[in-house]
């Protein structure tokens, strides 16, 4: 026998008062007034409930809802499934369980519950609540505390209070005894496509005020998620789109990664680059209604791939959300106007032509300008990879480094407490995957863990070394997968405002130390044609020019927004590991990280000033 039928065995027609009891039904004859008035057009002024005596439930006529013993307690208290059969068939007498217990305190809690004050009022207030929201959400007060109701149909099943005023040396939220919370403002939402989800009571309220009616706040806050989550799962399921407005902080991002994780696709992120402050009702306190509605309008944009200039009018060109990262050569950079968000770039050149050279030292600028990177490789040692970057931060301190024998050659080490500094350095703003090392092997795994991984932690730029060792795909379907991968880089970079970097090699064609083209770049055609600038690294192998310090060029192929197309030589620095642009002077224009301020500055030239070349 299942629970619940076990449950309706036990306690009979008892079920009749407990349901009706508990949620105040009122009974008009032998029908009772259906909680769900929602449904009804009236508000179900004739009564359309009745008790089955046979199937132990009420049934409503007008809009269908039945409410069992088990469900009453499930649907509209807000009790786990454990709970119930755990209180309800493991002990002999109803009235003793700790879930009555828990509702009888809480009924009588609600007692103390009065019309909202005037203190209470000109606090939400000054939250940038209007008279009309504290109404429509029926916010009251708990002795001195404002009292926030959360409700389950017209049930109210719990209330979070807090005082009125700012008082960091207090928790902001707490529960009255006996509270179930749930979803906030699930009373006033309807059924649609579209469901909003924030943070908090009063993010929720603002939003609403917003023009967005269907949004709901996660009462049991972001860190007990996973619980409320299978509670509302039946509810959240109608819903084909779940905006989440989580705030900017670590706990906002968990929040992000279990909803993607539990809907997937279904859920759509705002664009947290966006953010001036924290939250959303501190983002309407001091930019006004508007800046919410773009904060929420980032994440429908990403949903239907269009604009509502209504709601998102023009707003000039500097006001492109996203951050700029220079790769650290003067004149590219210009040209480029930096590596801007939403956009993708290609770099190629020969294998050991100095391709991953100029992408490790874009990933350090990257991050010495505070940027968050995603680095997923194909091949390599990450190691290799981390010991190389550290010492083309480091710069030319001999002092700061340690020489390590391995086999017959020696490599530079930095030492442990400069390792620790350069972790600090980097904390949270470098993250390796290797391919290598992973399970994720299709284009559609790897795309999807990348979108994720973009989603979730906001990175400012994503460097994809190389197309070669990340793609494995038979030949006849090579270039129809390198254009659908192209394509989803470019959505993803412009979804989400961030910079893609994309390694490529040149094909056949291309013969060592000439000048390219785009034709000569590996692949299919989309390749190039999709990107949105590609950057060509060249060696240099004539020994004159060698000699006089050039060891090749970097030139860019193509810029889509500016006509420049900067082409340099560069000096390749074996202390560092760096590509130097050499200026129209024959300067060697150097330059150092910021990784720490108690080491000097790393080098202003590359070369000693009195050098010949």
């Amino acid at each position: 026998m299942d629970h619940i039928q076990e449950i309706k065995d036990k306690y009979g027609q008892e079920a009749e008062n407990i349901i009706s009891n508990g949620l105040g039904l009122i009974k008009k004859g032998k029908k009772y007034h259906c909680p769900n008035t929602f449904a009804h057009k009236n508000g179900d002024k004739d009564p359309s409930m009745s008790w089955d005596p046979e199937a132990l439930q009420f049934y409503c006529f007008g809009c269908g809802m039945k409410i069992d013993l088990y469900g009453y307690y499930r649907e509209h208290l807000n009790y786990t499934h454990q709970e119930i059969v755990r209180e309800l068939l493991g002990k002999s007498d109803y009235k003793h369980t700790t879930i009555q217990k828990n509702r009888d305190a809480f009924l009588q809690e609600i007692r103390k519950i009065t019309s909202i004050t005037k203190e209470c009022t000109d606090y939400i207030k000054l939250r940038g609540i209007t008279e009309n929201t504290i109404k429509k959400f029926n916010l009251a007060t708990y002795e001195g505390y404002i009292a926030f109701p959360y409700y389950r149909y017209e049930t109210v099943i719990g209330y979070k209070i807090r005082k009125p005023m700012k008082d960091p040396g207090r928790p902001k939220m707490k529960s009255i005894t006996g509270s179930k919370p749930y979803l906030y403002n699930i009373q006033n939402t309807t059924e649609s496509t579209e469901l909003v989800i924030c943070e908090g009571e009063f993010d929720c309220m603002i939003i609403y005020q917003c023009g967005y009616e269907n949004v709901v706040s996660v009462g049991a806050g972001a860190n007990s998620l996973k619980t409320l989550i299978e509670q509302a799962r039946d509810y959240l399921d109608k819903y084909e789109v779940l905006i989440i407005v989580s705030d900017n902080d670590e706990a906002g991002q968990n929040m992000d990664k279990l909803f993607v994780e539990e809907f997937g696709d279904k859920v759509k992120l705002i664009d947290k680059k966006l953010y001036k402050r924290n939250d959303i009702n501190e983002e309407y306190i001091l930019y006004g209604e508007e800046k919410v509605v773009e904060l929420i309008e980032s994440a429908r944009f990403k949903i239907e791939g269009r604009r509502d200039l209504e709601k998102q009018p023009y707003k000039g060109l500097e006001s492109r959300a996203g951050k700029y990262i220079p790769t650290g050569l003067e004149s590219i950079d210009y040209g480029l106007n930096d590596l801007a968000p939403g956009l993708v770039t290609l770099i190629t050149g020969r294998s050991n032509g100095g391709k991953s050279t100029l992408v490790k030292q874009i990933i350090a600028n990257a991050i010495d300008k505070d940027n968050k990177v995603y680095l997923m490789s194909g091949e390599g040692d990450p190691e290799l990879f981390l010991n190389e970057l550290y010492q083309s931060v480091i710069g030319r301190h001999k002092e700061y480094y340690d020489l390590v024998k391995i086999n017959k050659r020696y490599r530079k080490e930095p030492k442990k407490e400069v390792l620790e500094k350069l972790k600090k350095w980097h904390y949270k703003k470098l993250t390796l995957f290797n391919k290598g090392d992973s399970k994720l092997k299709t284009i559609n795994e790897l795309t999807s863990m990348l979108e994720m991984e973009i989603k979730i932690n906001n990175y400012n730029l994503i460097v994809i070394d190389n197309l070669m060792s990340i793609l494995s795909v038979q030949a006849s379907e090579k270039y129809e997968q390198q254009a659908d991968f192209m394509q989803r880089l470019c959505d993803m970079a412009k979804a989400y405002s961030t910079h893609i970097i994309l390694v490529l090699h040149p094909n056949k064609t291309y013969k060592k130390g000439e000048d390219m083209d785009f034709e000569q770049i590996s692949g299919t055609s989309d390749l190039y044609n999709k990107a949105d600038n590609i950057i060509t690294v060249i060696r240099e192998y004539k020994e004159e020019n060698i000699r006089d310090g050039i060891n090749g060029k970097i030139a860019v192929l193509k810029n889509r927004h500016y006509n420049d197309l900067p082409r340099v030589d560069i000096h390749y620095d074996e202390d560092t590991g760096l590509l130097l642009e050499i200026d129209k002077y024959n300067q060697i224009i150097g330059y150092s990280f910021h990784w720490d301020t108690d080491i000097p500055k790393g080098f202003q030239l590359a070369i000693d000033e009195d050098c010949p070349f």
